[in-house]
């Protein structure tokens, strides 16, 4: 099994579920600007939309975007505690939660680093940004993880797209709250060994 990466971006997010889940797999770095892989291949035959995660299982499958690939490694792993079991209220919690940092605060960050945002997008594009993470924060200052007692795939997505205030504009100091449950997902050991390997 193999999963496509950008260094710090939402494959993040994949690397330390498959770890959760005791899965094996060999990380492949793809080539943010160029999206080519170490060989000089063209990333989009793997995955024609050329992002990332792209999870390429053992029989030639390539599975992408977070919540699809999550829901897979929940079904091989429930064990691991990613989403809760069937029919569940935290199961259903926990996709909430895992759809709302995917669609409304995922891609609220995105424009506010790309190079080819206009200007003028930068300020109502923040304040967007703030009314999603206003909800969290009040979240987080209630309960330690968004969900449940432990925490869950929701609380690693949450955890990487916290990771990139300082490219967006954003003070962490305004978040107490969200950067206190950063820090306890990066405390995980899990969480600390997929760092690791995201960074070489």
């Amino acid at each position: 099994m193999r999963l496509y990466y950008f260094p710090d971006a939402c494959s993040l997010v994949i690397n330390i579920a498959l770890r959760a889940a005791k899965m094996r797999f060999e990380l492949i770095e793809v080539d943010y600007v160029t999206r080519r892989l170490h060989d000089g291949s063209d990333f989009s035959r793997i995955n024609p939309m050329a992002y990332v995660p792209a999870l390429q299982l053992s029989d030639g499958r390539c599975l992408t975007e977070v919540i699809a690939i999550i829901d897979w490694i929940d079904l091989a792993a429930p064990e691991a505690g990613l989403l809760g079991a069937q029919g569940t209220h935290k199961r259903q919690e926990a996709m909430t939660w895992l759809a709302l940092v995917g669609t409304e605060i995922h891609k609220s960050f995105s424009p506010l680093f790309r190079r080819d945002t206009p200007h003028e997008f930068l300020a109502p594009g923040q304040r967007h940004l703030k009314k999603r993470l206003s909800r969290t924060e009040q979240k987080l200052s209630e309960q330690h993880y968004l969900c449940a007692d432990t925490p869950t795939a929701a609380d690693y997505y949450l955890f990487v797209t916290s990771r990139w205030m300082g490219d967006s504009g954003l003070s962490a100091r305004d978040w107490p709250a969200i950067q206190a449950h950063a820090a306890r997902i990066e405390s995980l050991g899990i969480v600390q060994d997929a760092l690791a390997s995201d960074l070489q």
